[in-house]
């Protein structure tokens, strides 16, 4: 971003959060309890903290030293770093998906309850990519790391902010406080990146503003997904939107 519009489309994504939330689609009925609140919410909050502190252990070794980084690669494009290991682990372990019952469902990789609404968060979504294109273009990337894409940051992130802290919190907290402090945490997780990583220096220029106008539209965009996750029990809308936002642009720059 060169300029102030992101403050626009923070705008835009919070409107159509509140859109999502009162028009599109219905909630269905909350997630049944299974330990005390303070426990889900304790959790939540581990969660949380783990995969902040390995985001930014990542990023910030990646970035200032090299020699530091936890992680390897597998294929020129393909890197393994903790935090990604991390990302598909939590759930297994918070979750507790070796017991059957509604935690291990909270994974959502099934089919949409509500396809509706899963419809307009991807048709949005590839929306928004798609202007993008039409305006700056889009970064190149090979076909692996366009596929790899597809596991991280799309799925993996969807894992933990939809899946597990989404699920706990409205287990602890209700549908409607869920959304609004789920998608608030999903879009801090982006602090490392946004003030002193790969978008710092390549998409908000170094500049705090917009870099924080930047952070309120990942809050935005995370309400619209955990709306999404909830209204659909399912993070296959999720995925696919995440995806699309971050790699159409790309797709779109090398078939045209």
């Amino acid at each position: 971003m060169t300029d102030y519009t992101i403050y626009f489309q923070a705008a835009s994504v919070f409107g159509l959060a509140m859109l999502f939330h009162k028009v599109i689609g219905n909630y269905p009925e909350p997630l049944e309890k299974v330990r005390e609140n303070k426990k889900e919410l304790s959790e939540v909050l581990i969660v949380w903290l783990i995969q902040f502190a390995l985001i930014t252990w990542v990023i910030f070794t990646g970035i200032y030293l090299p020699s530091a980084f936890p992680g390897f690669k597998i294929h020129e494009e393909i890197t393994i770093s903790i935090n990604l290991i991390s990302s598909f682990i939590i759930p297994i372990l918070f979750l507790r998906v070796w017991k059957k019952g509604s935690e291990r469902q909270a994974l959502g990789l099934n089919a949409p309850r509500d396809n509706k609404i899963a419809l307009y968060l991807i048709g949005i979504f590839g929306l928004f990519a798609f202007i993008t294109f039409l305006i700056v273009g889009g970064k190149e990337f090979t076909i692996v790391a366009l596929l790899w894409g597809i596991i991280t940051p799309s799925l993996s992130e969807e894992l933990v902010s939809r899946s597990v802290i989404t699920s706990k919190l409205e287990r602890s907290q209700g549908i409607k406080r869920a959304w609004i402090i789920g998608g608030i945490l999903f879009g801090l997780l982006h602090i490392p990146n946004d003030f002193f990583g790969f978008f710092w220096f390549t998409t908000f220029n170094q500049n705090f503003f917009i870099a924080l106008g930047g952070l309120l539209v990942q809050i935005g965009t995370g309400w619209m997904f955990a709306i999404t996750y909830i209204k659909t029990r399912s993070i296959i809308p999720c995925v696919i939107g995440h995806y699309l936002v971050d790699f159409l642009p790309a797709i779109l720059a090398i078939l045209f």
